[in-house]
């Protein structure tokens, strides 16, 4: 299978998804594409120059949210009744519960002959780390992709700098990992969560918090990251916990926060969300 591998400018890399798209709707084949991003800001950019190019193009594009209810997504897209005419975009696949929350990737694995079957034409947003679950519980819907593009830019005004001058190039480097003192890593933590890297920010907020687990603060800050991803139930275990712990006054008032942002969310419902034509 033919992959591009994150080269060429943000708009080279969607028309590639384009470009395969019309080729699939043209010869009435399936078209499976992995698209990897790194930042939901980025990631949203992208998801609405595909959405306005095909929704002027008459084509119908169709959002499916993966969750515990909704994991088979083989199967589901093969129920819908316009499948052979629609565009899928899929995302969420590491919530579809299950253990090591696999669910959606073993279905994947499972069922996939009916995307070829079904004449499918979809779009998987994976995470980095979604995309290594896909290799790992799903490798033969792995071999079946057609083409994988990847976002892995991350928003910023100076190439290679987070806002402040932080080089993130250096806490990316494997060295890193331990080396980082606490402030440092809690700074990098919310420049990352500032830029959308929702994965980058709750990975540095956990090794600060595992380093000094007596900042007991900084389970609020991961509570606030998954309220914003909508992850309700993963932000209520964490906001239950913190009530029973004694708290200094500035965490109280950001636990009443957080509190009252958690009751104002609506549970997210997966499956097949809007319609865009």
């Amino acid at each position: 299978m033919q992959e591009e591998n994150g080269k060429g400018t943000l708009e080279d890399r969607v028309n590639i998804i384009l470009d395969e798209l019309s080729l699939g709707i043209q010869w009435e084949r399936p078209c499976l594409i992995l698209v990897v991003y790194r930042s939901e800001i980025i990631k949203k950019t992208v998801q609405i120059a595909l959405d306005k190019f095909l929704g002027e193009s008459g084509k119908i594009v169709y959002h499916y949210t993966v969750d515990k209810n909704h994991y088979d997504i083989p199967l589901e897209l093969l129920k819908h009744p316009r499948h052979q005419q629609a565009v899928f975009s899929i995302s969420g696949l590491r919530w579809g519960g299950g253990r090591g929350y696999s669910n959606a990737f073993r279905a994947l694995n499972m069922h996939r002959e009916y995307l070829v079957d079904g004449n499918i034409k979809a779009i998987f947003w994976l995470t980095i780390n979604e995309a290594k679950q896909v290799t790992r519980f799903s490798p033969d819907f792995w071999a079946f992709r057609h083409k994988v593009v990847e976002f892995l830019d991350i928003p910023s005004t100076k190439p290679g700098l987070l806002p402040g001058s932080f080089n993130y190039s250096h806490i990316d480097h494997p060295s890193a990992r331990h080396e980082l003192d606490f402030q440092n890593r809690v700074d990098a933590a919310e420049k990352f969560y500032a830029l959308g890297c929702m994965e980058d920010a709750l990975l540095n907020f956990r090794m600060a918090l595992h380093k000094h687990p007596e900042e007991t603060g900084l389970n609020l800050k991961i509570a606030e990251i998954y309220l914003s991803m909508g992850r309700l139930t993963a932000a209520g275990r964490i906001l239950r916990q913190a009530k029973k712990e004694p708290a200094k006054n500035n965490s109280m008032r950001e636990l009443e926060r957080l509190d009252q942002v958690a009751k104002s969310i609506q549970p997210g419902v997966g499956g097949f969300l809007e319609q865009i034509t």
